[in-house]
């Protein structure tokens, strides 16, 4: 049983009865700046890999734009202009009609009520903002989902027919080792920091167990800039949000405003160790993470 599974468990109850490498920074304007902070993985904080590009191509906007605007309408609709996404792997922006419309492909390293960590298969990371109009949708019985989360053939056949989640985890998480370290308590503490550029907003996550302590610099408006007010709290690390948890692989889509990323549409499939082959390896000492600028 994993440990998402035993909390799940353990709430089951309240669930009734009211029904958490690498750091990238997000930025704007012409040209997209960012900061990678360096992350753990396997219990580890090593020198960031370079932050996530912002990739542009052809017709991504107009694509994107209508994905969420006719969501509600037409799901199959979207799924399909989702899995014509082939070259949005990781996270991708595009403009249209003024605005900033972005996509993410990745693995889940925490979800909170007000926002999610995702993390690319080359390592960076992102932070989205939700609200109470973000679509949240469970996509792992479906093969348009599965398509559109994945945006690869092979793996949606490989998912749908058997139920093989290889091709899939590796396409969105890296490789199955990576979903794993995400699935397994550790007692050693995994960190991972996230700050959005000309924001005051920095989030380092500390995962030690089955606990993730979060300490958040300042507050996460929709519609404003992010404004200095240093809190921490504590949540189970596997808490799900609208069902969505550590260790999930999904697909993240929305706009960018106030240099924050909003989350319209969250497209998602969990994972199980069972699924991706195993626990993950033993956890190595925490260092000190350091700071590799990176711009485009």
């Amino acid at each position: 049983m994993t440990a998402r599974q035993r909390y799940r468990n353990s709430r089951q109850a309240a669930l009734k009865t009211r029904i958490g490498i690498a750091a990238a920074v997000l930025a704007g304007g012409g040209s997209m700046a960012a900061v990678a902070l360096a992350a753990a993985n396997h219990g580890s904080v090593t020198a960031a890999k370079p932050a996530a590009y912002a990739a542009h191509f052809g017709n991504e906007g107009t694509t994107l734009n209508s994905v969420l605007n006719e969501w509600g309408q037409f799901p199959q609709a979207a799924y399909s202009a989702l899995a014509s996404l082939t070259q949005a792997r990781q996270f991708n922006q595009a403009a249209h009609a003024g605005q900033t419309l972005d996509v993410q492909r990745g693995i889940v390293v925490l979800a909170t009520k007000k926002f999610i960590i995702l993390q690319s298969a080359h390592g960076s990371l992102h932070l989205w903002l939700l609200s109470a109009g973000t679509q949240f949708r469970n996509v792992s019985d479906t093969t348009a989902g599965t398509a559109a989360l994945t945006a690869s053939p092979a793996a949606t056949q490989q998912a749908m027919s058997s139920g093989n989640m290889i091709p899939a985890t590796t396409l969105l998480a890296g490789s199955p080792t990576v979903a794993a370290a995400l699935l397994t308590p550790t007692p050693t503490a995994q960190t991972v920091s996230v700050q959005v550029a000309n924001t005051d907003l920095t989030v380092t996550v500390t995962v030690t167990r089955s606990m993730a302590t979060i300490d958040q610099t300042a507050t996460t408006p929709l519609n404003a800039m992010p404004a200095h007010s240093p809190v921490t709290f504590i949540q189970n690390a596997w808490q799900a949000t609208h069902s969505l948890a550590r260790g999930d692989l999904a697909l993240v889509a929305g706009s960018r405003s106030h240099w924050t990323l909003h989350a319209e549409l969250v497209l998602f499939t969990p994972l199980s160790t069972a699924a991706v082959g195993g626990r993950a390896a033993t956890a190595r000492a925490v260092s000190t993470p350091t700071a590799a600028p990176t711009s485009w």
